[in-house]
């Protein structure tokens, strides 16, 4: 072999290194976006045991909320303050919804709530699940997940807001 022909040779095996890496990392992303994103807030909200059942619960067959089997006239009226002296980071939530979903539910199920609630402006949620036991004081304590954004019909995300601080004063409506 010669050693134009060789020069050549490492020539061609270079540019197509670079166009499979040029490739690579500009083929952008095969993953299908999710339907929603939840952050959590690092903060936990307990629910008395009698409470349990009182919880407002989603119908999305009729795109209503019903609490005892009554229907809910509007879900911002179940916003709860969250007690700033639970706090456990400085990011903690000023208000929070606590809602009823079945032990089973998935992704599929829990999307229509978060378009709701972020719909209704309410973006820190607590789910709590069928089934959940009390500890000995009688509540059952759930995680506060804050919804940060949620797909609607069209695909187009649906954002909430970031988290507001309990100490600092905040210029957005909840």
């Amino acid at each position: 072999m010669t050693r134009k022909r060789r020069r050549v040779l490492l020539l061609g095996a270079a540019l197509l290194l670079a166009a499979g890496n040029l490739w690579w990392f500009t083929r952008g992303s095969s993953q299908p976006e999710p339907d929603f994103v939840l952050g959590a807030t690092f903060e936990y909200a307990s629910i008395a045991a009698q409470d349990l059942p009182s919880l407002p619960r989603y119908d999305a067959a009729k795109g209503t909320w019903q609490a005892r089997g009554r229907p809910v006239t509007a879900i911002k009226d179940h916003v709860r303050p969250y007690r700033a002296s639970d706090s456990v980071t400085k990011w903690s939530p000023t208000s929070y919804v606590a809602i009823g979903v079945e032990a089973s539910a998935g992704p599929s199920q829990l999307h229509p709530i978060f378009l709701d609630l972020v719909r209704a402006g309410i973006c820190d949620v607590a789910v709590v699940q069928d089934g959940m036991s009390p500890d000995p004081r009688g509540e059952v304590a759930v995680l506060i997940q804050h919804v940060v954004s949620v797909r609607d019909g069209t695909g187009r995300a649906v954002k909430c807001p970031a988290p507001q601080s309990a100490a600092a004063p905040s210029s957005a409506s909840r």
